[in-house]
């Protein structure tokens, strides 16, 4: 190759190198022109999200409330103490700054604090104090966060109806659960810039949505009557060494639940009672026994089969296909009218006036009374309790349906159609919140259910006058009668079925009592349950805090004492 050529393949050679360099300047240039003009938005905001935080703001449960209007559950505000470990270089250096604060051991604040993870909640519900004692250590990886824990100013008073709420803030039990959408707030938001330690910097909120409070409701739930109820029912249910007791009041003109109750024995012998764990009057159906002979009674009335003065001649026992049903009492064969059949509780009485019904009346009648339905409270647990097609009858049926067995059925239940009763024959809906409360606490209540027709207002006055001597000298209840205030009222006494097997528990028997007062203007109507007393007879355990707890909370309420009955 001559000089020549070599110069010409060098100055090529240079020519192509000075271009490659200008092509990667003008690239590089342009990038930069790019990134400095055209994205600088985009990575100013990349940067500032390296130092922004989201925080969501919790938003408090909306209260319950009486009808009083007091709060008997309230969301207490508190703070989480919250720790990233991935940000904590010195373990037991921070954990021994935060164990007297929190009250917790060194050793295991350090295990958690210690832990492979970028979150590890170090304490759920500490004060504000120890809140603002927290954060003035400025520890790298640990937060705060706002939120809130249900409190019952009242303690257990209004357990287990009110239910619980678990650890993230849902109800899940009681009325925090059917309301739960109700109560439930809206979280809000907060944005903050912090520092790489994870610290907050000084006024470095950007953005603020405010949490927004759950709302509120006010329940139908008298304090006052409340607490006597419970305390008169504990009396009872440790005096005869019952296994549970359940008490329910209503308002006979409204409906509306003013005392709900429900307690089971001490885990220990002589204990005083304790809260049942769910609301027995709603949730728990039993074989109520005599007190359902007011379905058939009324049955038989209204469609002319009997009158009060229609006589029966009453052996003190029955064979009805093998089965022997008898009288709680050894008597001969005498005659008996309709009333003294239903203030006696007579077994056998009774059963001679269901067969006037027939199979399919009997059955009829309990549905009209509404049993075999929902109550309409919609409460977590409740039943419409259990009663056979007639198409499933056995032939002995027409003896232990009328008597109040072979059917299950809740104590509100059962309430409600003595209620009807009271209500000159009208079924008036059970309620046991009257609406939902707002931020300023204006109360809107719901609206009215509508009643209906189950009997005559001659069929039920009828009723109420055969009932009156059930709490006579001569009737099975005198101890439930009420002074100043006459009462009328029906006992109940039913053996508990084996659970897995067909018969009864020896022994084991549920007693009850349920009525309404005073008897031509009814305010009240309330029953009575105790579960495995020593005396099973409801007129003798039931009877005795029904009369205790009405002729209270007739007092309390301003019914005027009257011998009108």
């Amino acid at each position: 190759m001559s000089g020549r050529d070599v110069q010409g393949s060098f100055a090529r050679r240079r020519v192509a190198t000075i271009a490659v360099v200008l092509a990667v300047f003008v690239v590089f240039v342009g990038r930069l022109l790019f990134v400095q003009v055209f994205d600088a938005g985009t990575l100013s905001a990349d940067s500032n999200a390296e130092l922004d935080q989201t925080v969501t703001l919790p938003a408090g449960r909306g209260a319950v409330y009486d009808r009083d209007g007091q709060p008997i559950a309230i969301s207490a505000p508190e703070t989480e103490v919250i720790a990233d470990p991935l940000q904590i270089t010195h373990p037991a250096r921070e954990a021994a700054s935060l164990a007297p604060l929190l009250g917790r051991p060194a050793t295991t604040l350090a295990g958690q604090l210690g832990e492979h993870t970028g979150y590890v909640l170090v304490d759920p519900h500490v004060g504000s104090r120890t809140a603002a004692a927290v954060t003035a250590l400025r520890l790298p990886g640990i937060t705060e966060s706002p939120t809130s824990e249900p409190f019952s100013p009242a303690g257990n008073l209004f357990q287990p109806l009110l239910g619980s709420v678990n650890a993230e803030g849902t109800g899940i039990s009681g009325l925090e659960y059917q309301y739960n959408s109700t109560l439930t707030g809206h979280p809000g938001t907060e944005v903050v810039k912090v520092a790489p330690g994870g610290i907050t910097l000084p006024g470095g909120v950007m953005k603020d949505v405010p949490a927004k409070q759950g709302v509120g409701i006010e329940l139908t739930i008298d304090p006052a009557l409340q607490l006597y109820v419970r305390n008169a029912l504990s009396a009872e249910v440790q005096a005869s060494h019952a296994s549970q007791g359940i008490a329910l009041m209503l308002d006979s003109r409204t409906g509306a639940i003013l005392a709900m109750v429900s307690l089971v024995a001490g885990s220990t012998p002589g204990a005083a009672p304790v809260t049942a764990p769910s609301e027995l009057a709603l949730t728990q159906v039993y074989e109520p026994g005599s007190v359902m002979k007011l379905t058939t009674f009324s049955g038989a009335l209204t469609e002319g089969l009997i009158t009060p003065t229609t006589v029966e001649s009453v052996p003190d026992q029955l064979l009805i296909d093998g089965s022997l049903f008898h009288d709680a009492w050894t008597h001969p064969t005498e005659p008996m009218t309709a009333t003294q059949i239903i203030d006696q509780s007579s077994n056998i009485g009774t059963i001679k006036i269901a067969e006037r019904l027939g199979d399919n009346g009997v059955e009829q009648w309990i549905k009209n009374f509404g049993f075999d339905a929902p109550t309409g409270l919609h409460y977590p647990g409740t039943s419409p309790g259990i009663l056979n097609p007639v198409s499933h009858w056995s032939p002995t049926a027409i003896g232990s349906t009328p008597i109040g067995q072979d059917e299950a059925v809740s104590a509100l239940q059962l309430a409600d159609a003595y209620n009807t009763i009271a209500n000159g024959g009208m079924f008036i809906p059970p309620h046991l919140v009257e609406g939902t409360v707002g931020p300023h606490g204006h109360l809107h209540r719901f609206a009215a259910t509508t009643p209906h027709r189950v009997v005559s207002a001659t069929v039920a006055a009828t009723i109420t006058s055969m009932l009156r001597g059930v709490v006579s000298a001569n009737g099975t209840a005198p101890l439930a009668a009420i002074p100043g205030y006459p009462a009328v009222g029906k006992t109940g006494t039913s053996q508990v079925p084996e659970t897995n097997a067909p018969g009864y528990i020896p022994g084991d028997y549920f007693g009850s009592f349920v009525g309404f007062a005073p008897t031509q203007h009814p305010a009240l109507t309330t029953i009575v349950v105790l579960k495995h007393a020593e005396q099973i007879y409801g007129g003798s355990v039931a009877a005795p805090v029904f009369s205790k707890i009405m002729e209270y909370a007739l007092k309390t309420l301003g019914i005027p004492p009257t011998t009108a009955g």
